[in-house]
């Protein structure tokens, strides 16, 4: 539980420095830390969503056992 807490905070910190320089990128016109910064936002989010799933799965089977 802790694991997956802490691994939440690191995601949710993750987009948004990727956020940050995703907006540094587009104030210094250079597309290449545009690309970069918007696959690892794609990639953090992707995460953050495969994290929670397996989350609410995990309390699902907890609530099921006898």
């Amino acid at each position: 539980m802790k694991k997956q807490i802490a691994l939440n905070v690191f995601y949710t910190l993750g987009i948004i420095a990727s956020f940050l320089g995703l907006k540094w990128g587009y104030e210094q016109n250079n597309y290449f830390a545009l690309g970069l910064f918007a696959i690892t936002i794609v990639f953090f989010i992707y995460l953050k969503i495969k994290l929670t799933k397996d989350f609410r799965q995990s309390l699902r089977d907890k609530a099921n056992q006898p």
